[in-house]
């Protein structure tokens, strides 16, 4: 017999999850912030990359890594930059999107 645990969560519980979903929240938009920032600076390098290449830049260095898919780049910046804000942009492409202490 399984328990359903979901719906005995405790209050302590409830407001420990929207804090961590707001600080998540906060992360997303600084990342982005600063996403934006590094992709203007790096313009020229990425216009190099084949169009639709997946770049995630590292927010603190602007070191970037790339991949063909998304899945690819974003598993290389976990390897390399473990819990860094990263910003995912693709080279010719319409996608961005900001993640702070690893993917969100």
């Amino acid at each position: 017999m399984s328990q359903h645990h979901g719906a005995d969560m405790s209050a302590d519980n409830e407001n420990e999850l929207a804090e961590l979903q707001a600080r998540m929240r906060t992360q997303s938009e600084i990342a982005g912030a600063e996403g934006e920032a590094w992709v203007k600076r790096l313009e020229p390098e990425f216009a190099k990359l084949p169009k639709l290449t997946y770049v995630v830049i590292n927010c603190r260095t602007g070191e970037y890594v790339t991949g063909a898919t998304l899945l690819e780049a974003a598993d290389e910046f976990e390897r390399r930059f473990a819990n860094d804000k990263g910003y995912a942009h693709q080279v010719g492409g319409g996608f961005y999107v900001g993640w702070g202490g690893g993917i969100v």
